[in-house]
């Protein structure tokens, strides 16, 4: 399904969602207590289980549990679609812990386990008056035995399943004919309608946007990263290609890198950088990003004289700001240090283009800027059609985790490598749901089906085999000997 970027002036706002869930919440408790309740009551005084045993009766009972929590079941997974696609929910107790651990967490199964515990929760509380109110008035009451409230109960939990039913069903056919209305109103923008990198891009909406606070895809990827960076090789020069205006990435290759070499397609960009770096008034604030790299290294509670140390550190290592275009087969144009023993990319080649195959070109292009045997760390947008900055839509590739392992197998090695998918639904407004997080390996040699230009040599034109193995050829030849003709 393509996830469509929605305008801001379109999002949903944080009252207005309260507001729709409790009132959701009140209605369903009503509607739930009141058809159990009838349901209970409706089997009681049916003859269905009058003349049963007891044991019969309470086999019944615990029988309707089961399928009461099937019915539950049904509707949580219901639930957490509605609280993903909309952030409502018809259980406030669930959408608050939805709400409280996913700025959290970066884990979309805890948030979802957060999520189903507070329904549960709602749901096992709503039993409590049952339970009072039967026993409470076999107690008080001649007229109805313990039997006749066993039945009650289990009539009441059948109706509490089939109302859970009801709601999910109700839930379901919401969400699909939300999602084909605003597939009619919003379709896909067109290239044309996609704003322009070189006219409409403005650096300082993008940190505003995205920037201000770690949100959960940042977070997810800096601690994708920080444990990444632990394969390269350290004491080697760093290249971070195609950084935008950002550095929240560079802080974690500090501490090994003996260089740092940032490089971008525009300008804009890159200055920037260099406000940053020359610690200008007005420049971003990247302190919370450091905080956040240190932490996931293993610093529990940065201290402000850690993250100082950290930045000024930075600044002593980014030794060049390049200029970087995809576009072309050597990225850097013959600048820079390439090929490099770690090149890390982030939501760069996904994020210039709609189209997958020029998507795939550039990723090509910038994983060529990697030596044999050295490491490529990458992340991309999962599934978005494009991404939302200043209110403009900037275009994206529409990958998944199977493109991405495509267009780099050939170079690279994933028996030594890894590609995470991470869910984020909290950033649907901004155009996407999931992302991309991956590490791969570059070949020391490449395999034979994927080189190659075939070439016949002459006698004495053969090739230095110990230049072709070596680290230094940037490709390996197949050569196709004319032995026949040597001997002659």
């Amino acid at each position: 399904m393509t996830h469509i970027a929605i305008p801001a002036h379109r999002r949903i706002a944080p009252t207005i969602r309260w507001t729709v869930t409790i009132a959701a919440t009140v209605v369903s408790t009503w509607a739930l207590d009141i058809f159990a309740a009838a349901m209970g009551l409706l089997l009681v005084a049916s003859p269905m289980l009058d003349e049963a045993p007891r044991g019969i009766v309470i086999a019944f009972l615990v029988g309707s549990y089961l399928v009461w929590a099937a019915g539950l079941r049904i509707n949580l997974i219901a639930n957490w679609r509605l609280l993903e696609e909309t952030g409502t929910s018809t259980n406030a107790p669930s959408k608050l812990m939805f709400e409280l651990v996913r700025h959290r967490t970066s884990r979309q199964s805890v948030v979802r386990v957060a999520s189903a515990a507070g329904y549960i929760a709602t749901e096992i509380a709503k039993e409590a008056p049952y339970y009072a109110g039967v026993f409470g008035t076999v107690l008080l009451s001649d007229a109805v035995d313990s039997t006749d409230a066993l039945i009650f109960l289990g009539g009441a939990n059948i109706g509490a399943a089939v109302y859970e039913l009801a709601v999910a069903r109700l839930t379901s056919v919401y969400l699909e004919r939300r999602t084909r209305r605003l597939a009619r109103r919003e379709p896909p923008p067109s290239l044309a309608s996609y704003a322009s990198f070189d006219d409409d891009w403005v650096p300082r909406e993008y940190l505003a946007d995205y920037y201000r606070v770690v949100e959960p895809d940042e977070q997810a990827t800096i601690a994708f990263f920080v444990d990444a960076f632990r394969h390269a090789e350290p004491d080697q020069p760093v290249l971070l290609f195609g950084v935008g205006p950002t550095l929240h990435h560079v802080f974690l290759t500090v501490p090994s890198a003996t260089e740092i070499h940032l490089a971008d397609y525009l300008p804009a960009n890159l200055r920037e950088i260099e406000r940053w770096l020359h610690d200008e008034n007005g420049a971003h604030d990247w302190r919370p990003f450091v905080e956040y790299t240190l932490q996931c290294e293993g610093v529990s509670r940065p201290t402000r004289n850690e993250v100082r140390t950290r930045e000024e550190l930075t600044r002593a290592k980014i030794a060049k700001l390049l200029s970087g275009d995809a576009r072309c087969a050597d990225p850097l144009q013959g600048h820079g240090d390439a090929p490099y023993g770690t090149v890390i990319s982030a939501y760069c080649a996904d994020s210039a283009t709609t189209n997958t195959d020029t998507w795939a070109t550039y990723t090509r292009h910038i994983a060529g800027l990697v030596r044999p045997g050295g490491l490529f760390i990458t992340s991309a947008l999962r599934h978005s059609t494009g991404y939302l900055v200043g209110g403009k839509t900037f275009p994206s590739a529409y990958i998944d985790e199977s493109d991405l392992r495509t267009v780099l197998e050939s170079e690279f090695d994933w028996d030594d490598g890894i590609i995470d998918v991470r869910d984020l639904s909290e950033h649907r407004s901004q155009g996407y749901t999931s992302i991309l997080l991956a590490r791969a390996r570059k070949r020391r040699t490449s395999r034979l089906s994927d080189v190659l230009e075939v070439h016949e040599f002459q006698p004495g034109s053969m090739p230095n085999l110990k230049q072709l193995r070596s680290h230094e050829a940037p490709h390996l030849l197949r050569v196709r000997l004319a032995s026949e003709k040597s001997r002659r």
